[in-house]
């Protein structure tokens, strides 16, 4: 068994046998939030950095007094990507091809990764303006992702 195959037998998988997020104290909030209908990231307090992905530490200042904030879910994408090719050898995404992820410049700051969606790949530019838009991934969870503002 390689290292690769190792690590994701690990991994939870939702019913179409995609991986799931780990959840766990310091990215719960997150993913409640994005059940709920709600992007949220962490601000410092000492500096008001906002940081993602969520961490125990400012990415600007190291400060560790962390809060979460809401933030619009309106941004413009920086740099994207899309796969033609099942990811990580989960079959599960074959029937999502093609996937488009992108890197977004949320308008409060942070910078962020997520799936774009409601358009196909060959719309997607790289300055476009972009909106959240929510998908639950189970019972305790949601996921943000962007389309077209």
């Amino acid at each position: 068994m390689s290292a690769n195959q190792k690590h994701t037998s690990d991994m939870k998988m939702d019913a179409a046998g995609k991986p799931m997020p780990e959840i766990t104290d310091a990215t719960r909030a997150f993913w409640t939030a994005a059940k709920n209908r709600k992007l949220v990231v962490q601000k410092c307090t000492n500096c008001g950095t906002l940081n993602f992905f969520p961490k125990p530490w400012c990415i600007e200042c190291g400060h560790r007094g962390l809060e979460w904030v809401e933030v619009s879910g309106k941004g413009t994408i920086y740099s994207f990507t899309t796969a033609n090719k099942v990811m990580m050898n989960f079959p599960g995404w074959s029937a999502d091809l093609p996937v488009t992820l992108g890197i977004i410049d949320l308008d409060e700051g942070a910078r962020m990764y997520g799936q774009l969606v409601d358009a196909k790949p060959e719309h997607w530019k790289i300055g476009m303006k972009v909106v959240v838009t929510f998908a639950d991934i189970s019972e305790e969870a949601g996921i943000p992702k962007f389309r077209p503002a």
